[in-house]
């Protein structure tokens, strides 16, 4: 089983390809899925770090059903307070799926953005940053089996010392996004909420998020309880070079 369909594939090359969307490169597990073909991701997370507001996101809309015609269904802003706080959603009817779109701007970015087969991605450092910051807040295991391959490669120590960088370097009020305006708790401040995601947390439907939270995994990958234990060996580690206790997550022996 491959963790990205040739439907999805061809759709991403299609919407990158749209004069609108030159500039903007994929994020979100389909990014990580094309890397590491480890789960299965169904959903386009296209992401720039320039504002477009509110006009620019109408064109790509426009450009969007330009392109698919009556295959574009339920086009949405579901946050539009203004030029900086907004973002789209839409999707894609492909064979007999529904492919969900979601574009998002004023993403800053550390690394230049890569390009593996023909398609734009954000670099795995920068994905890796922004699940950390979605794990700390919106308690997703998608997020944590992700970020258990990101750091595999990219120690946990490092990723976060990344994070904490890109916070101090885009501190701006410029540099806001939509997530700000829920006054997210960076894991900087609180290390300890990279092990919260068993917790019941209730998520706004006007931010982006995953279609759902059920981890298909692919064959020969990690399963979800050892890539469970790799994250929470890899924070405990995290405490330790930090100076801090662990806090040991409930109903679990580590």
């Amino acid at each position: 089983m491959s963790a990205v369909s040739p439907a999805l594939a061809k759709t991403i090359t299609e919407l990158q390809l749209l004069k609108t969307l030159g500039q903007f490169a994929l994020g979100g597990g389909t990014n990580l899925a094309l890397r590491y073909n480890h789960r299965v991701s169904v959903d386009i997370d296209l992401f720039t770090n320039d504002i477009i507001g509110i006009n620019g996101f109408k064109e790509i809309a426009e450009e969007a059903i330009q392109f698919y015609g009556d295959n574009v269904t339920g086009i949405d802003y579901p946050c539009k307070l203004n030029d900086q706080f907004v973002f789209l959603r839409f999707f894609i009817k492909q064979k007999d799926a529904f492919i969900k779109v979601e574009i998002l701007q004023n993403f800053q970015r550390l690394d230049d953005i890569e390009t593996i087969d023909g398609i734009k991605l954000l670099s795995t450092k920068d994905v890796g940053l922004l699940k950390l910051m979605s794990a700390s807040n919106r308690a997703s295991k998608k997020d944590i089996y992700d970020l258990d391959f990101i750091t595999d490669t990219i120690p946990l120590p490092d990723l976060y010392a990344h994070l904490e960088a890109k916070q101090n370097k885009f501190n701006k009020e410029e540099y806001q996004t939509i997530f700000d305006l829920d006054k997210e708790t960076s894991p900087i401040e609180r290390p300890e909420l990279l092990i919260s995601f068993d917790e019941i947390r209730k998520i706004s439907g006007s931010r982006p998020s995953h279609s759902q939270d059920l981890i298909q995994i692919t064959e020969g990958s990690k399963i979800w309880k050892e890539s469970r234990y790799s994250w929470l060996r890899k924070v405990r580690a995290l405490c330790r070079v930090l100076g801090l206790e662990y806090p040991k997550p409930k109903g679990y022996d580590l």
